[in-house]
């Protein structure tokens, strides 16, 4: 294991040489975990030069990624909480039975005394799961007709990392997340789940359909990049 220093700071360096390179590259992965991609001809201390040239850059990503992973909600009386392209209230009410329910602009969230914040984003994920699937399904179809394919059956996960995929049987399964996103965001990552019906790859029709279907895809793709990580529960 190699390692470069910033401030004082030692960081481990993960060395992968790869005969496909032909540029030196480096990833900071949301662990933390820092590899160094070289190719053939670069010798390893050169890239580690290198490296360490990026030292301050990488340092900064580090804590980036540290940041994120602090991100978490207390549902607490009065926070708000995105909602298929609006803002919801939190109005804690004490229950017998831990559930949600919306309430025009508000998030009401009944509980026993005592329920944690765990407890709560149980009964908000399950709401939101429920909203999700009669929310989606009219974009859904929508999208399948302007691409010219039948509407496929749509289900509705929590994921950490995957925003949707399509199953082999022509089904799509998307991230409960995505109701925390921005609209555009939602619109796109239906229209790529269901250009996937036709094109499984990535490939240029493949994108070109994404395109044809909504041409500012760009911009979602750029808001899912720089602010998808603020959208958990």
């Amino acid at each position: 294991m190699s390692s470069v220093e910033f401030a004082g700071e030692v960081i481990p360096v993960s060395v992968v040489r790869s005969a496909r390179r032909r540029t030196v590259g480096i990833t900071v992965k949301e662990s933390g975990e820092v590899i160094l991609r070289i190719p053939p001809q670069v010798s390893e201390a050169d890239a580690l030069r290198f490296a360490q040239e990026k030292a301050e850059w990488i340092v900064r990503h580090r804590e980036k990624f540290a940041a994120r992973k602090k991100q978490t909600r207390e549902y607490a009386e009065g926070d708000v909480i995105p909602f298929f392209g609006r803002e919801l209230t939190i109005c804690r009410v004490e229950g017998k039975t831990l559930r949600a329910e919306l309430d025009g602009d508000v998030l009401r969230l009944f509980a026993p005394e005592g329920t944690d914040a765990a407890g709560f984003r149980e009964a908000v994920v399950f709401l939101y799961r429920r909203e999700a699937l009669r929310l989606l399904r009219p974009l859904v179809a929508s999208v399948s007709e302007a691409a010219g394919v039948e509407p496929p059956a749509l289900r509705v996960r929590l994921q950490e990392r995957k925003w949707g995929c399509c199953t082999p049987k022509n089904g799509i399964i998307l991230n409960v997340r995505l109701l925390l996103a921005p609209k555009i965001v939602i619109r796109y990552l239906v229209v790529h789940e269901v250009a996937h019906i036709r094109f499984r790859h990535h490939q240029e029709s493949f994108w070109a359909e994404v395109e044809r279907l909504m041409p500012e895809y760009r911009e979602a793709e750029r808001l899912i990049k720089e602010e998808g990580w603020q959208w958990v529960f």
